[in-house]
């Protein structure tokens, strides 16, 4: 029970620390808007829930205080959901990510705890004394290798890539650890002093190995989106290869159709028929003058590929691009979001029966210090989302749904830039902003 100032300081302690460990964890994640403000409240009343839950405690269960591991338990609780809900407050986290950080981050306290305890045994009076610069000290050192050896590996981006199920295993078995580890040390410190060390050096093995799980459990995720990105690229080089016979395909039949019109030509006497004759010549070859020029090869490249194909396929594809702005972009990811962009429209529009809707337009122009590629054609049905991005019609392939948009969203965040998609009245209208660097 807290009976003066010296105690209320020292109930203050675990909340404090935690919140330190949290900035840890949640430093880079995205924060929400007037962060400094719901900081300073939230932080405020994080450190005093512990108190107010402990003072409720006391005065619906006074006999309760007379166990030092219900105290334990009940005031390390309630620190923990007081600086997770401190984090949803102040960041744009999912619920699960919030509290997937906040255990990292508790066991990262504890560790510093229990190493604090171990190291000046003097701390076990609980007093203000106890809070020295060797306090400082360990506390610091600890932290500073938590955040090397686990925190800074953990985040994907700016986000906790976990999911709710794997969240809610990893919160309960890690509290399960270190909070009733906590409370039978504190039992043991009263009853039996000699094992009080032991019970301190099981939970730092605990909390670390727990800590190193979460760092190799990342690790593998990592390793396998890199070999699902493997295996997507596979597919869409295989995308490209079956379109790239196709443009070989449709050459062929041109040719094929410019021997026999040139044939047809040498034959024929009257002029109107020769003109007549001539005229549809031209509209021939009219695809080996389709050649795209932009000011950037690869674009030019991109764009002459996918046009062969809509020509082929009765689509009629426009473009007003200034593509020297892109200068400052890899040539891999100039193709890669033109590419996979182009695609998803021509699947689009190749599905719809009316033939007059089956346009694409491209636009790509500089504004200012930024870059706009836009691209709008018609699409049938009804898209569903999937956060901010639309699910795919695809039928085939289902476990790799949506890698054409997501590949094109994670080229724009890759250069700062992001990706936005709207729909009305059966348009889909694609915009990718990017930042323009100068060389």
């Amino acid at each position: 029970m807290i009976e003066s100032w010296g105690d209320f300081l020292l109930s203050l302690s675990l909340p404090a620390e935690l919140m330190v460990a949290a900035a840890l964890y949640f430093a880079r994640c995205p924060r929400r808007n007037r962060f400094f403000i719901r900081l300073l409240p939230g932080g405020i009343l994080a450190l005093l829930l512990p108190i107010w839950v402990l003072g409720l405690w006391n005065v619906l269960l006074p006999g309760a205080w007379q166990s030092q591991m219900a105290y334990s338990l009940i005031y390390s609780f309630a620190a923990y959901f007081a600086v997770a809900g401190l984090t949803l407050l102040c960041f744009r986290l999912p619920l699960r990510e919030a509290f997937y950080g906040a255990t990292c981050a508790y066991l990262t306290q504890h560790l510093a705890y229990c190493f604090h305890r171990l190291l000046f045994p003097q701390a076990l009076n609980d007093t203000l004394d106890s809070y020295s610069l060797g306090y400082l000290l360990v506390y610091g050192l600890v932290y500073l290798v938590a955040y090397y050896a686990f925190a800074r590996h953990l985040l994907t981006g700016r986000e906790y890539l976990v999911k709710g199920a794997y969240s809610l295993a990893t919160t309960v078995s890690a509290l399960s650890v270190a909070l009733v580890l906590s409370a039978v040390a504190q039992e043991l410190r009263t009853v039996d002093g000699t094992l009080y060390p032991v019970c301190l050096l099981y939970a730092i093995a605990c909390c670390s190995f727990v800590l190193w799980i979460q760092v190799n459990q990342k690790r593998r995720l990592d390793d396998q989106r890199r070999l699902d990105a493997q295996e997507q690229l596979w597919l869409q080089h295989k995308a490209q290869y079956e379109m790239a016979t196709e443009n070989v395909e449709l050459i062929n039949r041109k040719c094929h159709d410019l021997k026999h019109q040139i044939a047809a030509l040498r034959s024929i006497s009257d002029q109107g028929q020769r003109d007549k004759s001539i005229q549809e010549l031209e509209q021939s070859v009219m695809i080996y003058d389709s050649m795209v020029e932009t000011g950037n090869g690869v674009l030019d490249t991109v764009l002459t590929e996918k046009s062969l194909l809509c020509e082929q396929r009765g689509i009629t594809l426009t473009c007003v691009a200034d593509g020297a702005c892109l200068s400052f972009m890899d040539a891999v990811d100039i193709y890669a979001l033109f590419g996979n962009a182009l695609d998803n429209a021509i699947e689009a529009v190749s599905a719809l029966e009316d033939e007059e809707l089956r346009t694409i337009a491209v636009t790509v122009f500089a504004r200012a210090d930024l870059v706009f590629l836009q691209m709008e054609n018609y699409y049938g049905g009804t898209l569903k989302g999937e956060g901010a991005l639309p699910e795919t019609t695809k039928a085939q392939e289902p476990g790799y749904h949506g890698f054409g948009l997501k590949s094109i969203r994670y080229t724009a965040e890759k250069y700062g830039g992001f990706l936005t998609v709207q729909t009305e009245d059966n348009i889909f209208l694609l915009r990718v902003t990017i930042p323009r660097y100068q060389s």
